[in-house]
């Protein structure tokens, strides 16, 4: 992707993609790629979103990142009410809109649907939509978490994304008073979690029995290992072309570097290979009408956080080895050593997070109110 890697300064610089990389997304129909067919999309798996969206955080972490999860917004507006599907994909074929998953919100019940009020961090792409879909705990005698497609008119955003890594994400915050939802842009996060969803009868493709948080990951994990890849890239040329200061060596032909760089693209190539293995599980099971019990989702979970891990843990010790001008603003490197501890900051890609879901699912522990 050089284009996208030629705008790979200019995004971090702007905090959010810019308006040339949206339309290109658009135009490719990338961010329809897990999008009905009922609504303009083109249905393909979860394994061609994790191939496209590395492909693309190769050139740019930020733009990848936002391609996963654009992409997985408008799959998961597949599972909606039909009439919520009718009054998106029908106003704008390829939208593109965020969503925060995490309950900051409180919803009460009311005559034909529900009042919102809230403030939600991490709103990847927020600057980029007309829509949102963000989450309150819905008030009632058995409270639930509860999703709410919500128009741009209706909610504001607050300009808090100044941060390390991921800079051109956009991920600010969104801040809602008091909204009126109706009931058929809201659907509940745990029957969905479930594979309970109103769209449904809709969309019948085995794409949308995909485990709902197992597709959450892969649009999530996607970029991580483009990332990876491509500081992968970067430090092999870097190699080629470098003679160490003092002693006149080509970098290439030290031991040390060899070494690292083969050790990394062992870890990448693990990490790959645990995802794809997800990837395809998750379209087989979706294909038999399955859905993967507890232990399946949360290894879903701990590997992808395990997968992304590897990445970060490849990418620090090439950028160990990179030397004073890999720390220069323009430098691959240094960009996706800071855009890698970023992804790994995730409240889902935590590796501590992830172990000790995982740990306590082994020892038969309940895990209470997790993500899996």
């Amino acid at each position: 992707m050089p284009v996208l890697r030629e705008r790979a300064l200019e995004t971090e610089q702007l905090r959010r993609l810019p308006a040339a990389t949206l339309d290109d997304l658009r135009q490719s129909e990338l961010i329809s790629l897990v999008q009905p067919a009922s609504g303009g999309g083109l249905e393909r798996s979860f394994s061609d979103l994790l191939e496209v969206t590395a492909t693309v955080a190769r050139g740019c972490g930020s733009t990848g990142w936002c391609l996963g999860v654009m992409a997985v917004h408008n799959w998961l507006l597949g599972l909606f009410p039909e009439a919520a599907q009718r009054e998106v994909f029908g106003a704008n074929a390829r939208p593109a809109f965020a969503a925060v998953f995490a309950p900051m919100g409180k919803a009460e019940p009311t005559e034909g649907g529900s009042r919102l009020t809230g403030r939600w961090s991490f709103a990847s792409g927020c600057d980029n939509g007309e829509w949102v879909v963000v989450c309150g705990i819905l008030a009632s005698d058995a409270p639930d978490v509860v999703m709410h497609l919500v128009p741009k008119e209706h909610f504001r955003i607050d300009d808090t994304w100044f941060v390390a890594g991921l800079r051109g994400t956009g991920s600010k915050d969104v801040v809602i008073d008091d909204a009126f939802v109706p009931a058929h842009r809201t659907m509940s996060l745990l029957q969905a979690s479930a594979g309970n969803c109103p769209g449904h009868t809709l969309n019948e493709a085995p794409l949308f029995r995909v485990a709902f948080t197992g597709g959450l990951i892969i649009a999530l994990t996607g970029a991580a290992l483009g990332i990876a890849e491509g500081a992968l890239e970067s430090f092999q040329e870097q190699l080629q072309k470098r003679v160490m200061t003092f002693t006149n060596q080509e970098q290439k032909q030290q031991p040390a570097a060899q070494m690292r760089l083969a050790e990394s693209a062992a870890e990448i190539d693990a990490a790959r290979m645990m995802i794809m293995d997800a990837c395809h599980r998750m379209d087989d099971d979706a294909a038999a009408g399955v859905m993967p019990d507890e232990a399946v989702r949360v290894r879903y979970r701990r590997n992808a956080a395990y997968a992304v891990r590897l990445c970060k843990r490849a990418v620090d010790r090439l950028f160990e080895a990179s030397g004073g001008n890999g720390l220069r603003d323009d430098a691959p490197l240094q960009r996706a050593f800071r855009d890698l501890h970023a992804v790994s900051a995730h409240a889902i890609l935590s590796w501590d997070s992830a172990a000790e879901i995982a740990g306590r699912n082994m020892v038969g522990l309940e895990l209470g109110p997790v993500m899996i």
